[in-house]
């Protein structure tokens, strides 16, 4: 979250889904910031730090770069005054921006990276306090990725999490039909994965 595979005969021999998989970076990276979203704040500066330097080494990447921007707007979630959690937070989405306009400006992406990097705005958008005017942008995101003709291609952990923010959008937004729906299909999808087990215990709540 590198092991990349430059034999252009082996990519061609493997779906992108299997190429993500071993992009060891990106994956031991991407755990860092999950940390960081439970609430590890030595992670938060791990995240940023990691996603700073695989950026700068893959500046045509967007996913590196959006992981940086989300990584960032944790270590305003984390900021002590509301001057620098302002700061911070803008400064991620500056980032989730730049990436997202990366997809836009026609550039060749795989579908793997494009939902990967889009999933990461979404969830930036949504969970980043109201007063940003992103959460329509990142439910509409949210849709995009559902979707795409691509998306059941990606990994179970991926469409879980996918699945689980529906699901908390729709709790958000008083829908319980879909609330539930979205729950189950995160435990039905990836049971023992991190969003598999945090929808588990919520239906459980129900």
């Amino acid at each position: 979250m590198s092991r990349l595979i430059c034999l252009c005969i082996v990519l061609l021999a493997i779906s992108p889904l299997q190429a993500a998989d071993i992009d060891s970076e990106l994956a031991e990276a991407r755990d860092i910031f999950l940390q960081g979203v439970d609430g590890d704040k030595h992670a938060v500066r791990n995240a940023i730090q990691r996603f700073r330097s695989l950026s700068q080494r893959h500046p045509e990447d967007p996913v590196y770069v959006a992981y940086l921007g989300a990584s960032i707007t944790l270590q305003g979630r984390d900021a002590q005054n509301g001057i620098n959690k302002q700061r911070f937070t803008e400064e991620g989405l500056e980032q989730i921006d730049h990436a997202l306009k990366m997809l836009s400006d026609g550039k060749v992406v795989p579908s793997y990276r494009r939902l990967d990097t889009q999933l990461v705005a979404a969830n930036s958008f949504i969970y980043i306090p109201s007063f940003f005017n992103r959460y329509d942008r990142g439910k509409r995101l949210l849709h995009e990725i559902l979707e795409d003709s691509n998306f059941d291609e990606m990994a179970p952990g991926f469409k879980a999490a996918a699945y689980f923010t529906a699901a908390l959008v729709a709790r958000g937004e008083g829908d319980k039909i879909e609330y539930r729906r979205y729950l189950d299909l995160t435990v039905n999808t990836d049971p023992e994965g991190r969003d598999g087990r945090s929808a588990s215990e919520l239906l459980e709540e129900l």
